[in-house]
């Protein structure tokens, strides 16, 4: 890890801030009957296939252990593409030194979806994307695509997942550079949000968490997650991660996403 002293943090976030002020600008033509909160665009890691409507934006903020940080933000165009940029940082919460991981994609990653089929009728979505941003032991899902299918049960709507991708093509193997997911994630109400996920239920290897320790990893990690969001288009989420993995490996994960 590279020790990055605070005001160099600052000035990062404040070029972060900059690159994410168009997408105000974009969300300003977005139609009221789309909502105050926009797709789901992620189940707790794991991507889905929906996409933000047109000209809307996206921030979405995880506080992470160690007191890391990541933020992705994230403008539409149209109803099938979006672009944006990940930034990243650990310890920013607590006391210390904040640092940076090695690799200049560990602290800023580009980020691509396009929704490439869309069969309302069927509540059927297909999309293909890019994400770059990895952070603690989760790793990034790479150049991947992704389904989602609505499942209606009774006065609830919910929603199946299921994608894989790569995160390098030379010499690639798939339980070392295939990241699969699958997973399900639907409603309660307008306001409480739920999903469950299996992330990259290929991979047996080792990461480097966010506490510089070294970690074995077997066949991914379940997750969980429980959102409340409010009509102003905020939302604030907490993501259980590796609830099958004891004590030991089992952690929490605050996201806050807005999105207009």
């Amino acid at each position: 890890m590279r020790l990055i002293r605070t005001p160099n943090l600052i000035l990062s976030l404040v070029c972060f801030a900059a690159l994410a002020g168009p997408g105000a600008a974009l969300a300003a033509g977005a139609n009221a009957e789309q909502g105050a909160f926009g797709p789901a665009l992620e189940i707790a890691d794991a991507p889905t296939a929906q996409t933000l409507y047109a000209r809307m934006f996206n921030l979405n903020t995880r506080l992470f252990r160690g007191g890391g940080i990541v933020m992705k933000a994230v403008a539409s165009f149209n109803n099938s593409l979006q672009i944006g940029v990940g930034f990243k940082a650990n310890n920013v919460v607590g006391s210390g030194n904040i640092t940076f991981d090695d690799g200049s994609e560990q602290v800023v990653a580009a980020l691509v979806k396009l929704r490439i089929l869309s069969f309302p009728a069927l509540g059927l979505q297909a999309a293909i994307g890019y994400d770059g941003m990895g952070y603690d032991v989760t790793r990034k899902h790479g150049l991947h695509g992704v389904v989602s299918k609505d499942i209606n049960a009774g006065f609830l709507i919910f929603r199946l997942h299921g994608g894989a991708g790569t995160v390098q093509f030379r010499d690639a193997k798939a339980d070392r550079d295939v990241n699969a997911f699958c997973g399900l994630s639907g409603s309660l109400s307008e306001d409480i949000h739920l999903g469950l996920e299996w992330d990259d239920a290929l991979y047996r290897g080792n990461v480097v968490n966010s506490q510089a320790s070294r970690l074995d990893v077997h066949n991914g990690s379940v997750n969980a997650m429980i959102g409340y969001s409010w009509d102003v288009g905020l939302r604030m989420e907490l993501d259980f991660k590796n609830l099958l993995r004891g004590k030991g490996a089992y952690h929490r994960v605050l996201k806050i996403l807005y999105t207009f």
